[in-house]
């Protein structure tokens, strides 16, 4: 049930403290399945004459068709035409959906093109065979991206553009989907070894202590090892998020650079450094990007992380992903101690981070640098940074509050959206963990297949907001509902503006911890919450919203959602009126494959995007075609700014002397 906790922040209450924002009095909480129930608001939930409603039964989920979710896909879809088995899809739904996240669980799983030079010694072996090629954490696993293209049903590729002979596919109504596994150094290596190669989090996904939320289930706040540079302790599997802009395709991971891929095929141009705005290879990058969506550009962020001070480069593009004219579209700012920052919000003049205070063991960092025993999290303020943007004319300025301490520390934070209001007040709303109730862990595979093992292994989550100002410094923040929920987004074209819709994918026990399941949608400025949930052994991911057609209105689109059925271990894309969450999908499309729970995507809804079966399934088959001839092998810079050998690319020629 949405609410709004409002208390002073000198309460010393372990979910937190609230005060200032108010929502609706009148508001109403709607779910699917199917009754209606009060939403109360402020203190008027414990008010006798606020209105109160029957809610229905809360189903518990099915935690071994969850834990179903954590399996490795052994076979790629290089392009397939997918047609809705329910409903069907509306003909305004045009462009394409991309989604990222783990997918191989067991090291080197794929096998190699049949003429590699190097055979891996292992072939690929199901999940738990050989656990010494499990990932400890589904995070670890190697990252594959999932991208399905909505045709509509007036685009069809004209027989100008289409070889004699080749049949022009009726794509109206259908989904052409791709799924391909991210080629990255890592995942190169360990597919010709048939091994697991890198082992430099085991220690830290094993010793973690368990009252942290360090090894979180579904996002760990330890992300990498804290060993700058390209080498075997720190793996860029590139699993954490896809983005789209400026014609070009990119996932992120904290820590590393980002990969650039083929927006059609899926396939991999290499590493990217963006341009050349990033000097070094060995640079670590963030998994978060933000899109402005007034000024039409796209911000980036890295953080070079040392114990007794961290570097923080910001990175801004215009509408062409060029570096902005401004400082050459580039600021750095020096943080305190050691940062580990994994997402930020952008406004119209900032970018706003959260730093939580850590404690760092200065000889564990300097012998080996293992997050779980070099960094603990301090019980105390953490800290909230302003930094005017690159294009700013007070450029790389930075102003530092603390955010009263409410009994949790702001650590592993997801800002959902950032924006100034006419008083140049900064709002954030975001989604919080709470760290406390974990007692134990778990670091083998299968993941979580009892609530009680998931609840132990994941912190609690709830939604805030956030109010700070440039010069008046902190004002408040507001607990805007305690269900248990995750990946929060608004629509992008209220990204770095005023929104009044955060959609959410939420856990179906309401305040208690279960896994992401059902779609919610808040309305802020009324205070209605609307929800729909699957069938118990049906999971969501996170809920994109896609622009419909000639819509400029904040609900009147779509929200896009996967959908795994861990009963018969099989994926759905969903497709739900996002001005209607409550009565559920309107189009179902199956992907052909079990997809992974994943993390994060986008929705690029621009005619560059809106490309034909035709053109995509050339794309592909071009791409395995390279792959067979072995030119996927020889990995070279997406920039294109030289070719050679590279670091991490050693191993490939002097095999297990390294």
């Amino acid at each position: 049930m949405m609410r709004l906790v409002s208390l002073s922040l000198a309460i010393s209450v372990l979910l937190g403290q609230c005060h200032g924002f108010q929502l609706s009095p009148s508001a109403v909480t709607i779910q699917s399945r199917s009754s209606s129930s009060s939403l109360a608001a402020s203190v008027a939930e414990h008010s006798m004459d606020a209105p109160v409603m029957q809610q229905q039964q809360q189903t518990p989920p099915d935690m071994q068709a969850y834990s179903n979710g954590f399996k490795t896909v052994f076979t790629e879809v290089s392009c397939s035409l997918s047609t809705p088995t329910q409903g069907t899809l509306p003909q305004d739904l045009i462009g394409t959906y991309y989604k990222c996240g783990p997918a191989m669980f067991s090291a080197g799983s794929l096998p190699p093109p049949k003429n590699s030079l190097v055979k891996p010694k292992q072939p690929p072996v199901p999940d738990g065979e050989d656990m010494s090629r499990m990932v400890l954490h589904p995070f670890e696993g190697d990252g594959a991206v999932l991208a399905m293209t909505f045709h509509g049903y007036d685009k069809a590729e004209s027989a100008d553009n289409v070889e004699e002979g080749t049949e022009i596919v009726d794509t109206k109504g259908k989904v052409t989907t791709r799924f391909r596994y991210v080629r990255t150094n890592a995942f190169t290596n360990e597919r010709k070894k048939g091994k697991k190669l890198y082992t430099g989090m085991e220690s830290t996904r094993t010793n973690d202590n368990s009252s942290s939320v360090g090894n979180d289930l579904i996002l760990p706040f330890y992300r990498h090892h804290l060993l700058n540079g390209l080498n075997k302790m720190r793996k860029n599997t590139s699993n954490t998020r896809a983005v789209y802009f400026g014609k070009r395709l990119l996932t992120l991971w904290s820590g590393g650079l980002p990969y650039k891929l083929d927006s059609l095929a899926l396939s991999t141009d290499g590493r990217s450094q963006l341009g050349g705005i990033i000097k070094r290879e060995e640079s670590a990058m963030s998994s978060s990007a933000v899109i402005d969506s007034k000024r039409n550009r796209i911000l980036f962020y890295g953080i070079d992380e040392e114990a007794n001070g961290s570097a923080l480069n910001i990175y801004e593009f215009n509408s062409k992903f060029q570096p902005i004219k401004e400082n050459e579209g580039t600021v750095q700012v020096k943080l305190p101690g050691l940062a580990l920052v994994y997402d930020f919000g952008v406004t119209e003049n900032y970018c706003v981070f959260i730093q939580p205070q850590l404690k760092v063991n200065g000889m564990q960092y300097m012998l080996n640098k293992e997050p779980g025993k070099s960094a603990t999290l301090e019980p105390q303020s953490s800290l909230l940074h302003i930094v005017a943007r690159p294009g700013n004319k007070s450029a790389g300025g930075m102003k530092t509050v603390e955010i009263p301490f409410d009994g949790m520390p702001e650590a592993n934070l997801q800002i959902i959206n950032a924006y100034e209001n006419e008083d140049s007040t900064i709002i954030l709303d975001v989604i919080r963990s709470n760290e406390s109730g974990r007692t134990t862990k778990s670091t083998q595979w299968p993941w979580a297949s009892t609530l009680g093992d998931f609840q132990n292994m994941s912190s609690k989550k709830s939604l805030w907001r956030y109010q700070v100002h440039p010069q008046k410094g902190f004002i408040s923040k507001d607990c805007i509902s305690q269900e248990q929920l995750y990946f929060g987004v608004v629509n992008s074209s209220n990204s770095a503006q005023k929104h009044r819709y955060i959609y959410a994918a939420a856990g179906a026990l309401g305040e208690d911890v279960a896994p992401p399941q059902g779609i919610t949608k808040f309305d802020i400025e009324s205070g209605v919450q609307e929800s729909w949930f699957p069938e118990s052994y049906e999971f969501c991911g996170e809920p994109m919203y896609a622009q419909r057609r000639g819509d400029e209105s904040e609900d009147g689109g779509y929200i896009l959602s996967t959908l795994f059925n861990g009963k018969d271990e099989s994926s759905e894309l969903i497709v739900l009126k996002a001005n209607d969450i409550a009565a559920g999908p309107i189009a179902r499309v199956p992907i052909g494959i079990a997809v992974p729970h994943g993390y994060h995507g986008c929705f690029a809804s621009t005619d560059d995007a809106n490309w034909t079966y035709e053109q995509i399934e050339r794309r592909a088959k071009l791409s395995d075609k390279m792959e067979t001839r072995g030119s996927m092998w020889n990995e070279v810079k997406s920039d294109f700014s030289g070719l050679g050998l590279r670091f991490d690319d050693m191993e490939e020629y002097f095999g297990d002397l390294m």
